[in-house]
């Protein structure tokens, strides 16, 4: 049987406070390259590639609360990080076991820049946010990442 990570389980936390009333997270890691021709590879039409840097941007949605406890940033707070300008420290990984929190193991964490903050109000309907952060150096992996702790999600297993 096949352990499926269920997106609902998946927390990401900004000054460890997982988003208050999130709806939706991506995380998108990337690789800039470069090309290296050299005369044996220019004999063989192929191009070798190699690494130059990471980068890892992150993308979350959430409802609009106006009364969310110290512990669960709201999009204020959110905007009152964004415009101090000072990296924020964020993480993502799996939902504690009967809490809406991230696990305290496991994992990615680093170092972000608030780079956006949407807010959209559309007549009857919920209030929603959209923030966007980037990378401020590296991400690093704790333990075992998301590994730990993912269960079966039903439809979802062999």
């Amino acid at each position: 049987m096949e352990n499926i990570l269920d997106g609902t389980d998946l927390i990401l936390s900004v000054n460890d406070g997982a988003l208050a009333f999130s709806t939706g997270c991506k995380i998108t890691t990337s690789a800039e390259t470069g090309e290296r021709m050299t005369k044996e590879a220019a004999g063989a039409k192929w191009k070798e590639k190699y690494v130059k840097s990471f980068s890892e941007s992150i993308s979350a949605d959430g409802l609009v609360c106006t009364d969310a406890d110290s512990g669960a940033p709201t999009y204020d707070q959110l905007k009152d990080l964004m415009l101090s300008g000072t990296p924020v420290t964020a993480s993502y990984n799996i939902r504690e076991a009967g809490k809406r929190t991230g696990k305290t193991a496991g994992g990615y964490k680093g170092k972000y820049i608030i780079t956006s903050l949407d807010l959209d109000g559309q007549a009857g309907d919920d209030a929603k946010y959209t923030v966007q952060l980037e990378n401020y150096g590296k991400v690093e992996k704790q333990t075992d990442g998301l590994q730990s702790g993912a269960s079966s999600a039903p439809g979802h297993s062999e």
